[in-house]
């Protein structure tokens, strides 16, 4: 755990204001060019699991697996769920729909809480979902929830312990907990190559919480969760050639001034990172037990 701490400061300090200025630039450009579009409305990756045949079964996969992991805690028509870091609430309402609960989500950006709370009335969930601009490691009182999940936001956490406690200090007894994320393969960059790559990608991307899985197991279970699932969906990514994320990454090394055009410089050095196995893809679920 200590080599990967060594690791993050070595990079410069990402703040949480500068993650939200990020996404509120970004996002709209996100889903214009990042294929999910406003209907799907999903700030995250296709998932290409078994039997998923479409683009938009595949961003939906991971709705699936949230939904599918936190079922167990949804015994009556009152329970009420966490999303942290809900991007313009994609998945928010997707499961509020489907599993017939309420939400609460939960972001940085000024700019996705406006309009995650637009989407959720024009699909008449207005009542049902509701969202909020603020800090998941500095939550205000929202009360109580049976499940919470973060879905490629955990890796945004300024503090892995900080995450934890808050999402212990929101849920029930028995309650879960399921983060989707990109995690270290190993505590330290295996040579100078890779720690290139991963510097960019977690540059591109404003990740001031890029760690190993172990890292993350070990401030969950501090803070009273018991590991019940870890399925490695790296498998399901679908990568492009070496060749062609080569060619890409050696264009936009081109200095040009863009929150944007650096986030793209961190989507393809992810790539990079993901074709060497420097990084992988999970999904855990937790159940909280004190």
């Amino acid at each position: 755990m200590q080599t990967s701490i060594i690791f993050l400061m070595k990079q410069k300090p990402v703040s949480s204001e500068q993650i939200a200025e990020y996404y509120n630039r970004n996002t709209l450009r996100f889903l214009r060019l990042g294929g999910s579009g406003e209907t799907i409305a999903a700030i995250h990756r296709q998932v290409w699991a078994p039997g998923v045949k479409t683009a938009r079964q595949a961003f939906e996969t991971l709705n699936h697996l949230v939904a599918e992991a936190i079922s167990p805690t949804l015994q009556t028509s009152e329970a009420r769920l966490l999303d942290l870091g809900c991007g313009i609430g994609g998945t928010a309402t997707w499961i509020a729909e489907r599993l017939q609960t309420s939400v609460v989500g939960v972001t940085l950006s000024s700019e996705q809480a406006r309009l995650a709370a637009q989407r959720a009335a024009r699909m008449g969930l207005g009542e049902r979902c509701q969202f909020i601009e603020g800090d998941f490691q500095d939550l205000p009182d929202l009360g109580l929830f049976q499940a919470a999940w973060a879905i490629e936001a955990y890796i945004h956490a300024q503090a892995a312990e900080r995450f934890f406690q808050q999402a212990s200090k929101s849920l029930l007894p028995g309650g879960r907990l399921v983060i989707a994320d990109d995690f270290l393969s190993h505590a330290s960059p295996p040579n100078q190559r890779a720690a290139g790559w991963l510097q960019a990608f977690q540059s591109g991307w404003r990740l001031p919480n890029l760690a190993t899985v172990e890292n993350a197991l070990g401030h969950a279970e501090k803070a009273g969760f018991r590991l019940l699932e870890n399925h490695d969906l790296s498998p399901y990514l679908r990568a492009i050639p070496a060749w062609a994320i080569w060619i890409s990454f050696a264009f936009l090394k081109l200095p040009i001034p863009s929150v944007f055009w650096e986030s793209l410089r961190g989507s393809t050095a992810l790539q990079e990172c993901v074709r060497c196995g420097w990084t992988s893809y999970h999904l855990l679920v937790w159940k909280k037990i004190s």
